[in-house]
């Protein structure tokens, strides 16, 4: 797992806190014999470590301050992320940063057009994480 790092001027980044989770590991003992294999699986694969770096695309002075806990049992960890910098975090969080698309919401004013757009719609999301050793 990543550790708390600090920078120059003193700001700590990377897995700053760990809380215990209140819900129970149950071991998925009430799903299907073949759905619960799968979750194993999935839970195993979220859990592996790999070595990913923070881009923001608003620019170099955003953070990312986020807690993560995919799975009942599993602690609580909350990191905060600065762009540019490398951290080992596990496969879940990346793939729910690199997976989470904002929404522009509807009833605004097009820039080029003037006209009002009626619907939402998803649009890039700000953070990104590229891989270094996965």
């Amino acid at each position: 797992m990543s550790t708390m790092l600090l920078t120059a001027s003193g700001e700590k980044h990377g897995l700053i806190r760990t809380v215990a989770n209140s819900v129970p590991d149950t071991g998925f003992k009430h799903m299907e014999p073949k759905w619960r294999e799968q979750a194993k699986k999935m839970r195993e694969e979220d859990h592996k470590t790999v070595r990913a770096r923070y881009l923001n695309k608003v620019g170099n002075h955003e953070r990312l301050t986020k807690p993560y806990c995919r799975w009942a049992g599993d602690p609580i960890h909350t990191y905060h992320l600065i762009p540019g910098n490398v951290y080992e975090l596990p496969m879940g969080f990346v793939n729910e940063i690199n997976n989470k698309k904002d929404i522009q919401r509807s009833d605004r004013v097009d820039v080029d057009t003037d006209k009002i757009s009626t619907k939402d719609s998803e649009v890039e999301g700000v953070h990104q994480l590229v891989p270094v050793s996965f």
